[in-house]
């Protein structure tokens, strides 16, 4: 007997390890996804050639960083060698975007623990999510996967992150709390003079400043659909603001969406889709119906071959069409299509958001102003004034603009012109692009810039202004309150009222005062801050529950 007792004793462990080793063979079997192989024919041997500082080749392919700071890129051919080419031209945007990107998750989730934890769930989760991307999405995310950097292995194979990462749009605007999404697109359109169209939009998709600065303008000649200008940053095969040879522009902006009990379609590849491969709203509509999407979303068509535009509303489980009664289009992040308006879940974001704010900003400024050019777009584009024109904080989410988007883009669709804002945000100028100069793009003599100097939109007059250093200063000290209160930091009184006066309309400023203050075990100044928050503009009703909350657990 004391021999089999002994047996067992090193025969258990034995068997649980053989048991986790197999489970976690099986796992990893199970969420890594298999690559396209890359067909001989389609490899690209050449390599690229330096031409001179932040300006590469690779036969007609090319990368440059123009003068605004905005980088370009010209990419033609078929799948396969799209991915390999961009790969090679793209490898340090491609390398520094994943640091960026890595760097705010770790900002956002300090914990290696819970990150890990994190990373291996969105793995099991998105086991599948390959198979809901088109083969020639596929080929081309596994020819510029090949020249992803190793450093980040210990997430996953280079395919599986690339493709999870054009999923990080989907999972942002998911995940609520993490608030990275919140656009606003406006456009306007005449029945009478078929000349003119003009659309805007703000992407305001926040994943950190250093994820925002090397935005890319890809101009993209495929061997396959229409030639089309995108605007993303490296490694991204997704759209989520272009226009193509048609005059037909896409625009994304997120819908409440519940947390996705299955993968789906990443929304910037359904946008892709279309953006290739339509040149009215009707096909749009047809190409975003063969899909089921990762999350809600609505996709903003302009189009000059109907001279009319509208959106696309897809939830995972419907989808419904939003045709504007007269000549003005708005969209915010709340559904309005006939089917989808009426919902629990969009009539309690309505209620609960900042959606509705902006979307009625948008409307009062355009009854004021006839959209003229491309100028008065941009002006309502760059407004930071809350509904009649109250000063409610600088970056307050009820603002038509945040200063947090990582693109600004407007649309003359029969002109087919593109213009781009440069970092930071909307408020620096606009480089002009026009879809005609494909060929000039595609010619072998072609240098400098992509971009027309004549159509360049000037910087907003608040980039140069004191008001702008002060913002910059407010971030400067909120990252570092946030830090002393998650580490219970000391921070001496000055910088605080340095803090609270950098903002001071703002409600963010003092709930997040008040945090500290709690942190530190303060209660009468965490009171005090927080029911200052109280008397400001608070977009969200979970904030000032929250706030609310607090003042009641501190008051004595």
């Amino acid at each position: 007997m004391t021999r089999i007792i002994l047996k067992l004793k090193y025969l258990i462990p034995l068997i649980i390890f053989i048991l986790l080793s197999v489970l976690i063979a099986w796992f990893y079997a199970r969420v890594i996804y298999d690559s396209p192989l890359i067909d001989e024919k389609s490899l690209t041997t050449e390599e690229r050639v330096v031409v001179e500082e932040n300006y590469f080749r690779l036969g007609p392919n090319w990368l440059r960083k123009n003068k605004g700071g905005n980088w370009e890129s010209y990419i033609e051919g078929n799948a396969q060698e799209r991915g390999q080419i961009i790969g090679k031209l793209h490898r340090e945007l491609i390398i520094q975007q994943e640091e960026a990107f890595v760097g705010e998750l770790k900002k956002q989730i300090p914990n290696a623990f819970y990150r890990r934890l994190l990373t291996l769930g969105i793995a099991w989760f998105n086991r599948d999510l390959d198979q809901h991307i088109p083969q020639e999405y596929r080929e081309e995310i596994a020819g510029i996967a090949r020249f992803f950097s190793d450093d980040y292995d210990y997430i996953g194979p280079k395919y599986n992150r690339l493709i999870n990462y054009h999923a990080a749009h989907d999972i942002g605007h998911a995940v609520q709390n993490m608030r990275l999404v919140g656009c606003t697109a406006v456009g306007q359109w005449s029945k009478s003079d078929s000349s003119f169209m003009i659309l805007g939009r703000n992407f305001d998709f926040y994943v950190g400043d250093e994820f925002a600065k090397n935005k890319l303008v890809m101009l993209i000649n495929p061997d396959e659909g229409y030639k089309f200008l995108s605007v993303g940053w490296g490694g991204f095969c997704g759209v989520v603001s272009g226009m193509n040879e048609k005059g037909l522009g896409i625009t994304l902006n997120s819908l409440k969406s519940e947390i996705p009990e299955q993968a789906g379609t990443p929304v910037s590849i359904i946008a892709r889709d279309i953006l290739q491969y339509a040149a009215s709203i009707d096909e749009a509509i047809s190409i975003a119906a063969k899909y089921t999407s990762f999350v809600s979303e609505s996709f903003t068509i302009s189009s000059a071959a109907d001279g009319r535009m509208a959106i696309i509303e897809k939830t995972p489980n419907q989808m419904d069409v939003y045709w504007p009664s007269d000549t003005t289009l708005i969209a915010t992040n709340h559904c309005q299509s006939p089917k989808l308006n009426a919902e629990t879940i969009n009539l309690e974001h309505m209620s609960s958001s900042e959606s509705t704010d902006r979307y009625e900003r948008t409307k009062q400024l355009l009854s004021r102003r006839e959209l003229s050019g491309v100028e008065d777009m941009a002006g309502i584009l760059r407004d930071q004034k809350a509904l009649n024109d109250r000063n409610i904080g600088t970056s307050n989410p009820e603002l038509i603009n945040q200063l947090i988007a990582h693109h600004s883009v407007i649309f003359k669709n029969y002109e087919k012109q593109v213009w781009v804002s440069n970092y930071p945000y909307q408020i620096n100028g606009y480089d002009a692009y026009d879809l005609d100069d494909f060929n000039r793009w595609a010619s072998p003599n072609h240098s400098g810039s992509a971009s027309i100097d004549s159509l360049t939109i000037a910087p907003d007059a608040f980039f140069s202004s004191p008001d702008y250093k002060t913002f910059e200063k407010f971030k400067q000290l909120k990252r570092q309150l946030a830090e002393a209160t998650e580490k219970e930091l000391i921070i001496d009184d000055v910088t605080l009222q340095t803090f609270a006066a950098s903002n001071p309309e703002y409600y963010e400023t003092y709930r997040l005062l008040g945090n500290y203050y709690v942190a530190m075990g303060q209660t009468k100044a965490a009171l005090l801050a927080y029911r200052k928050s109280l008397t400001k503009e608070i977009a969200y009703q979970e904030d000032s529950i929250f706030i609310v909350g607090q003042v009641q657990q501190l008051a004595p």
